[in-house]
């Protein structure tokens, strides 16, 4: 297991806005404690197909709740299988399999780490308050005496920049219309994360037009190289 999360912390590394984020609470890398649960835990676990899955569903739900607009649960199942597979696998780990193997045996161990330390049930057991009140607790480094908080800070953090990132990139009105100049979204009647934030997506022909029209007549300001035409 320390061979996967030795990649798992190589991949992050190479991401500028995660190694901010994990530096915001000192998890960039794993210090002696946290090697020693892991090497604990090598040769005894095959990670589960699904409970990782399980796990980010939960936090997802958790993080993003429905309430008067759609939340995680909206969009499960096809949210979870995205964020794992795509967005963490893909766009942070670059697909390194290393890598998500170490991600996915790293959300195992953010489920049972609780019981392990004797700090309550399982995560997947938890109810919504106290799963929150674990997150809470993860963020301002409950688990230091136990030897955990580095997993529980390096795994959670990437979980919810992952979980907020897929929710707020749209999905599942996120892909691109092939070959169309203009990624105009046809109206749907269920909010995505574009419309909770009140973004009106990408300029498209109407506007592109009206803005031409205003700014056509414009003066001209010498730019920083005048043979730039675009200036």
């Amino acid at each position: 297991m320390t061979r996967e999360f030795q990649a798992l912390c190589d991949e992050v590394s190479r991401r500028g806005f995660l190694t901010s984020a994990l530096k915001s609470v000192g998890a960039i890398t794993l210090g002696p404690a946290a090697m020693k649960v892991l090497a604990a835990e090598d040769g005894k676990r095959k990670a589960d197909s699904r409970l990782p899955y399980t796990v980010i569903s939960a936090m997802g739900q958790a993080i993003i709740p429905v309430d008067d607009d759609p939340g995680w649960a909206t969009f499960e199942p096809g949210i979870t299988d995205y964020c794992l597979d795509v967005f963490i696998g893909q766009v942070f780990l670059n697909g390194s399999s290393l890598a998500i193997g170490g991600f996915k045996q790293g959300l195992e161990l953010l489920d049972e780490i609780p019981v392990t330390i004797q700090y309550g049930r399982r995560f997947l057991e938890m109810n919504e308050p106290a799963k929150l009140r674990y997150f809470s607790d993860i963020l301002v480094s409950q688990f230091e005496n136990d030897g955990v908080q580095e997993i529980l800070d390096f795994i959670f953090i990437l979980s919810l920049v992952g979980v907020k990132a897929t929710f707020f990139s749209n999905y599942p009105r996120h892909r691109a219309n092939f070959g169309s100049e203009f990624q105009v979204l046809p109206p749907s009647s269920i909010k995505t994360g574009w419309d909770i934030m009140r973004w009106k997506g990408p300029v498209g022909p109407d506007e592109e037009r009206t803005l031409r029209a205003k700014y056509f007549d414009s003066p001209e300001l010498p730019g920083v190289d005048p043979n730039n035409p675009y200036i």
